[in-house]
């Protein structure tokens, strides 16, 4: 026997366990530390049936952790100071007597908890928590009910298995339920709640400022940036166009103000058509493979130079879809502010500038230039590197004469320098190069270590020229590599895969996807055609739906497991023989009934029958022969058997 109190009461502390895990990482240290200490205090007090820190001091504990997270509260931190008091009304439900009353209360934290969790990230896991504590809860909620009975009351093994599947079959009932549901009931285009989101954690490669020489090493960052839906492309068509920086100052390169004058015509080349799915940030910067053209799904303002901005508060999940057209050439409507393209910074290093007159000497125009330089940066030995970096005052000086070894940002800043100095119009795009395809879920994963910058040089008569220098490394080939071989590359795709489903099937499920479902079921309604020999196909159908029908009517009136149909036949048998209904009374046990009859054969199959049946034992083989023998005996000499 199994005491139900004591199931009660593990069922809520796995239920607290499930409820705290999800925001351990996002509590401050004291409530990380006050939850696990609650937890074995109250499991202490539960085993001696005292509990010392209810009442008062539960009650002193619980307004001085309101007082210190009210001052916390802010517009900018909204979140974590209401989930860390949460997690501290928690701990103090946790050494407090398991009343009905406080298992409630615990619960309904757990589940507070959990949707707290989901403001900081919403991943699969998620999901996991969920269906766990809405099971542990069913489960508890209904022995609590045989506990509000009666406090003492306890189960056998097989009875308790009865009702934990009976309270396991209420959420599972409710599932289909809650999957309609889900894909129909109406949904702004962003979340309501979207103002208690807590920012992202993640810092993004974008950034508004190249500064090479900083550091003499980049670390590495291999968390996801974006996932983007799109065909499988060539290597060299993966440019994931981010920002322009069209300013250069002493140490880099900045965005400023785009000329106005600029006006770009539509580019010419291959047609792409991306779902990018990027991950919680605090750039407002969108990507699409270069050139993105066009921007749906997601508020955004278009510069002149093809970047788009995100109108809406960065940190929450988005989608958006992307029109590109990929290729290494944006046309352009007249010409551009050559002025503003050609600036630069004040201190400029002599060598730089004896290099950039002299390779420009005798071409005859820019795109003359544009290959001089081309040339000799193919020629000069550069090796890309992110370790051992040049740090100096004038980090291209010491890239372009020095250690010629470096990652894009010196490539790419030394190469428009020397544009500019030799007259020809150039500019910085940053965004992301490369990226490992998922053929399992047919998208591209980029991640924060594939951030890459390369230039686009401005010719006349053709518009601006993308150039990457970096690609002019002699080891280039090793960058940006595009699958990891093996079974860890194998099952590392798998299990992005989930997460990407996740992603695109939960997350940023919106009311945008319930209008592309709609016009798909409709376009697929009305492209049904009725076949030929529509009277076979529905003769067919309804005779099988008759024989399921009857299979189905035959199980619901055969009874279910060898003992209940030993137990028909008994009591056919002493209606038959006896007189006695085949429903006997339920007020009366069997032994009541075959104590009036005089009958051995009857009396000896109760005996057999409750001492297995009865005792939460299945019948062995051998007393099923002896049943069905006694069945036959029953009646003696009033009948012979049938």
């Amino acid at each position: 026997m199994v005491s139900v109190k004591t199931v009660i009461t593990i069922l809520t502390y796995l239920v607290a366990v499930l409820g705290y895990l999800p925001v351990v990482l996002h509590a401050d240290w004291p409530a990380r530390l006050a939850a696990p200490l609650a937890l074995a205090l109250g499991i202490a007090f539960d085993r001696r049936g005292r509990h010392p820190l209810a009442g008062i001091p539960a009650t002193l504990f619980t307004v001085v952790a309101f007082a210190a997270y009210l001052l916390q509260w802010s517009r900018s931190n909204p979140a974590a100071p209401v989930v860390n008091f949460l997690v501290m009304l928690l701990a103090v439900r946790l050494v407090n007597e398991k009343s009905p009353r406080n298992l409630l209360q615990i619960f309904a934290l757990a589940l507070f908890l959990l949707a707290g969790s989901s403001l900081f990230s919403l991943s699969a896991l998620f999901l996991l928590y969920l269906t766990l504590l809405l099971a542990l809860i069913a489960i508890a909620l209904v022995l609590l009910a045989f506990h509000s009975v009666d406090e003492g009351i306890s189960l056998t093994s097989r009875a308790l298995r009865r009702v934990v599947a009976a309270a396991l079959a209420m959420p599972a009932a409710s599932l289909p339920l809650l999957l309609v549901f889900f894909a129909i009931l109406p949904r702004p285009q962003f979340p309501l709640l979207s103002f208690l989101n807590a920012p992202g954690e993640i810092t993004t490669g974008l950034s508004e400022r190249v500064e090479p020489g900083t550091s003499s090493s980049v670390a590495a960052a291999h968390t996801v940036a974006f996932r983007a839906e799109c065909e499988r492309l060539e290597r060299n068509a993966l440019y994931w166009r981010g920002l322009v920086l069209d300013t250069a100052t002493p140490t880099g390169w900045v965005r400023g103000a785009t000329p106005t004058a600029d006006s770009p015509a539509q580019p010419q080349g291959r047609a792409v058509r991306q779902v990018i799915y990027p991950e919680p940030s605090r750039t407002t910067y969108l990507v699409g493979l270069n050139m993105p053209i066009r921007m749906d799904g997601v508020r955004s303002r278009q510069a002149n130079d093809g970047t788009f901005v995100n109108r809406g508060r960065p940190g929450g999940r988005i989608r958006y879809e992307v029109q590109s057209v990929v290729s290494d050439t944006i046309a352009v409507r007249g010409t551009v502010d050559r002025n503003h393209y050609l600036k630069l910074p004040e201190r400029i290093s002599g060598r730089t500038v004896d290099l950039a007159r002299r390779l420009a000497v005798g071409a005859a125009d820019d795109a003359a230039r544009l290959d001089r330089i081309e040339a000799w940066f193919r020629d000069a030995g550069f090796s890309y590197a992110t370790t051992g970096l040049p740090v100096a005052d004038d980090p291209v000086d010491a890239f372009l004469f020095g250690s010629k070894k470096g990652h894009c940002e010196f490539f790419a800043s030394s190469f428009a320098r020397l544009l500019r100095v030799a007259g020809v119009p150039a500019r910085l795009v940053g965004g992301y190069y490369g990226g490992e395809y998922n053929e399992l879920a047919g998208y591209y994963l980029v991640t924060e270590d594939r951030a890459h910058v390369w230039v686009e040089a401005f010719i006349d008569g053709r518009g601006w020229v993308m150039i990457d220098p970096s690609a002019f490394a002699v080891n280039f080939d090793r960058v940006g590599e595009a699958s990891r071989p093996g079974m860890l590359g194998r099952m590392t795709r798998m299990v992005d895969s989930l997460s990407y489903l996740w992603i695109q099937v939960v997350i940023t499920y919106d009311l945008q996807k319930q209008v592309e479902l709609v016009r798909t079921a409709n376009s697929r309604f009305k492209g049904l055609r009725m076949p030929r020999d529509a009277r076979l196909v529905t003769a067919v159908t309804i005779t099988a739906l008759a024989a399921l029908g009857g299979v189905l009517v035959t199980r619901r009136h055969r009874p279910a497991g060898r003992e209940k149909r030993l137990m028909k036949r008994f009591l056919t048998r002493l209606a038959r023989c006896h007189g006695l209904p085949r429903s006997p009374d339920p007020s009366q046990g069997l032994s009541e009934i075959v104590a009036e009859l005089d009958d051995p054969a009857a009396t000896e199959f109760v005996a057999v029958y409750s001492g297995a049946v009865y005792h939460d034992r299945r019948l062995t083989p051998d007393e099923i022969r002896r049943l069905e023998r006694l069945i036959k005996d029953i009646g003696g000499k009033h009948e012979s058997s049938p």
